[in-house]
């Protein structure tokens, strides 16, 4: 049709014809254009969002997986071990669980602890007091080691003790909704990465019970640039570490709908402990020189020191945040 008009309009040099063409040829592409753009938004884009979407979800994965494959190695447990005391791997060991959840009821409760490595928060609590606590870690190795401790302490436990191995680093699959009581963390969300933090903590959210309590004891920073000292540390360390400023942290909670927020900072404390990991550490010399070398024992001396000087200074800030779910 809109050829005949065409040719018609060309070789009889009639302007109205001609006239007709214009309007119908720019009606045409006004309406091939709409369908055209219509075809890309109801067929193209949706695809294209959907495959970006994936790609970004397979390189979140792949970070996690990073952080995850950065966590602690397995022929050194025996000597943070030895300094912790068995079944730790933070600092502070009995003593730092306890100020953690003292003035809470912790009698009859669901506790879920996040990161429990070892075992040895789990199991401390469960000796003390009567609850149904899981401990639930992302590295398979440190989980079975812990399923180990466990086993020790069969006929010991005044509470029930499980441990889950988690099936996704960033999710809390194995567990329904409003399934805790209490959820406690020490020392570990600072390896989860921050792109995936917010959704990690609505996770925390989902599964804690209206009117449940988080106690999560967590590193973060107050600079932009880490000193020369701290970055050696967390090189020397080589674990993952994902830290966020204290107020960043306080809005993150408040933002996927934890109230009356409160951090507790211990950074001094923490800096105290590690003065007293260092003592322990030239006390124990002849046996770690023994054990693991000299290399291994210089280590051991700086990378405490310099943790050390990173609390003391307040560059790193060790807190204690405290939080209830009201919705």
């Amino acid at each position: 049709m809109f050829l005949l008009i065409y040719f018609y309009a060309i070789f009889s040099h009639d302007a109205k014809i001609l006239a007709i063409w214009n309007g119908e040829f720019c009606m045409f592409v006004s309406i091939s254009s709409l369908i055209v753009i219509s075809l890309y938004f109801f067929i193209v884009f949706p695809g294209y969002a959907q495959a970006s979407s994936l790609k970004e979800e397979i390189r979140l994965e792949k970070l996690i997986e990073q952080s995850v494959s950065q966590g602690y190695h397995e022929e050194f447990i025996d000597l943070v071990e030895l300094i912790y005391g068995k079944g730790f791997l933070s600092q502070g060991g009995k003593g730092s669980i306890e100020h953690m959840v003292s003035n809470l009821s912790l009698e009859n409760k669901k506790i879920l602890d996040i990161g429990s490595g070892l075992g040895g928060l789990v199991l401390h609590l469960a000796e003390q007091y009567p609850m149904d606590i899981t401990g639930l870690e992302p590295q398979k190795w440190l989980f079975t080691k812990a399923l180990a401790n466990l086993k020790e302490k069969e006929g010991l436990l005044k509470g029930s003790a499980q441990f889950v191995l988690m099936d996704h680093p960033a999710r809390l699959n194995q567990f329904p909704d409003e399934s805790f009581d209490i959820i406690l963390s020490k020392e570990s969300i600072l390896h989860v990465p921050l792109e995936v933090k917010k959704a990690f903590f609505l996770e925390i959210a989902r599964v804690l019970k209206v009117g449940g309590r988080i106690i999560i004891m967590d590193w973060m920073h107050t600079v932009s640039q880490y000193s020369e000292k701290t970055r050696k540390m967390m090189d020397m360390d080589a674990v993952a570490y994902h830290l966020m400023t204290p107020s960043d942290y306080q809005f993150l909670l408040e933002e996927v709908g934890f109230s009356n927020v409160q951090m507790e900072d211990v950074s001094l404390k923490t800096a105290d402990l590690s003065q007293e990991n260092i003592e322990k550490i030239q006390e124990l010399a002849p046996l770690i020189l023994k054990e693991y070398g000299k290399d291994v024992y210089e280590y051991c001396i700086e990378s405490w020191g310099y943790q050390k000087d990173a609390f003391a200074s307040k560059e790193l800030v060790a807190g204690i945040f405290r939080a209830e779910k009201n919705q």
